[in-house]
């Protein structure tokens, strides 16, 4: 059966081939040449896709938790325009009339466009035009409660698509059909909104792209989420909204524990209980909450060891990760680039520093002793004294280069993630000197599912990557395929 989704307007149009796709892994709908209709064309550039699915309920689960599908609608008719498709009307089987537009039977007409702004007369006209085009519709009209809604869907060429008339509008397609169902992309957008959110930051991931992240991990009840770079968790809270189970790490001890200043307006200092728990309880998933814990993630594979892992020579003579083995389902993750946060990891050596003096009131706040404890009389008659060595404290820390990052990350993905988990992660970019598929990160272990671009401003960018982990037998990656790169230009329509 034939059914037509509606997209969400123009938002991050070259992330939605990839969404679907996991969509369709997700729901166990092996997909083939004719799932999509016209794939190679421009179709996911365009506010209609044509799918081929095997029933509603099929489409309704496909479409329930995506963040860039608004609707799912079963095919009727469609057509290159108006007239057109009052001809196809008028052939369609009597069986569908008898079944949705009986006696027994209501119904209401919604017409909505993409790119155009209709009136309502003549939406009205048009309404009109196609009811009359049914040879046989004995179904009572219903606006509050109908049993069925019909739509008819005009899709409008863009303002700066190269063919547009300046005469006036270009009709590309019409569609007409029957609502199927809606998904919950607008609850979860409103419901989650980073504005209400108790523990929020400055980076905190956008709830849209969070949920798109999670969709393209194939984040379900009972996966096991892991974020090395968790901040805030807004990442993870987005997997354990679909049922996964959420923890990470970062390096950053006064973020981890809510301390500091809060990001948000007049608030001043972060309220007591801050922290990625109090998000989880917000939103009634504390069960799904495991725990973060305080690491650096270029050494977090000696804390998280996965039995099983090798290190082998590939054929360009370099030491590669193997592990057949793993603990996650997915791990997912928003590394510092250096645009608003820097990258930092705990520095290989250790920093001899001279010790810092401090006055006898502080000094006993800091080691909750009494000072004739550490210090005799004699020195108890200077002011300032030096703190102990032997002390706790923060170990130093020094820049991450991102290239190295990033091959502590995939690294990181080989050892940790179970054969076919996947990892979704973002890398920045400089648009004017970005070389394509040369400039991504690789590693012969992991197979590229996705690379969709996020124009940030006029100079830089940022990419989003989807990987998986390969099963053991399979053969090393060796060269990434031009149809997972997705950047954004490519999906523009060409101006005049």
């Amino acid at each position: 059966m034939k059914y037509v989704f509606t997209f969400a307007a123009s938002e991050f149009v070259n992330f939605r081939q990839v969404e679907f796709y996991s969509l369709l892994e997700l729901c166990g709908i092996q997909p083939d040449a004719d799932t999509v209709s016209n794939p190679d064309g421009d179709c996911w550039s365009r506010p209609y896709l044509v799918v081929n699915l095997a029933d509603d309920e099929q489409a309704k689960l496909l479409i329930k938790r995506s963040v860039l599908i608004k609707s799912a609608y079963e095919l009727w008719c469609d057509a290159p325009s108006i007239t057109e498709l009052m001809e196809k009307v008028s052939e369609l089987p009597d069986t569908l009339a008898s079944k949705y537009l009986g006696c027994s039977n209501t119904y209401k007409v919604v017409i909505s466009s993409a790119n155009r702004k209709m009136k309502q007369e003549d939406k009205l006209k048009i309404i009109e035009d196609v009811l009359n085009s049914h040879r046989t519709l004995d179904a009572k009209v219903s606006l509050q409660n109908p049993d069925y809604q019909l739509n008819i869907l005009m899709d409008y060429a863009p303002q700066n698509w190269k063919e547009r008339s300046i005469k006036g509008d270009i009709l590309r397609h019409v569609y007409y059909g029957r609502l199927v169902g809606s998904s919950d992309r607008r609850v979860m957008l409103n419901s989650y909104r980073l504005a209400d959110r108790a523990y929020l930051g400055n980076t905190s991931m956008h709830v849209g792209l969070s949920g798109i992240m999670a969709n393209c991990g194939l984040c379900e009840g009972g996966s096991l989420v892991w974020d090395p770079f968790v901040g805030t968790g807004s990442i993870l809270l987005a997997a354990s909204v679909w049922g996964a189970f959420g923890a990470g790490s970062d390096i950053d001890y006064a973020l981890l524990h809510g301390m500091g200043m809060s990001p948000k307006a007049g608030q001043g200092k972060r309220i007591p209980g801050e922290c990625l728990r109090s998000s989880y309880r917000q939103y009634g998933l504390e069960s799904r909450y495991l725990d973060v814990i305080i690491a650096d993630a270029a050494t977090l594979h000696r804390l998280l060891r996965t039995p099983g892992c090798t290190e082998q020579v590939s054929c360009s003579s370099t030491s590669v990760t193997v592990c057949n083995g793993g603990l996650f389902d997915a791990i997912l993750t928003d590394p510092p680039y250096g645009f608003r946060e820097s990258s930092r990891r705990i520095a290989g050596k250790e920093l001899e520093r001279e010790a810092s003096l401090v006055s006898q009131d502080r000094l006993c706040e800091i080691t909750g002793l009494p000072l004739p404890l550490l210090y005799s009389d004699e020195e108890l008659k200077d002011e300032l004294l030096p703190v102990p060595h032997d002390l706790p404290h923060f170990p130093h820390k020094e820049a991450y280069p991102l290239s190295e990052s990033y091959h502590d990350l995939l690294e990181l993905a080989v050892r940790l993630l179970r054969p076919g988990g996947r990892i979704v992660f973002w890398i920045p970019a400089v648009r004017s000197i970005f070389d394509g598929l040369q400039s991504l990160p690789r590693h012969p272990r992991l197979r590229l599912l996705g690379a969709c671009e996020q124009v940030l401003n006029g100079r830089n960018s940022r990419f989003m990557l989807v990987m998986t982990k390969l099963f053991e037998g399979e053969p090393d990656e060796i060269k990434m395929s031009e149809d997972v790169y997705f950047p954004a230009i490519k999906l523009l329509p060409p101006t005049c």
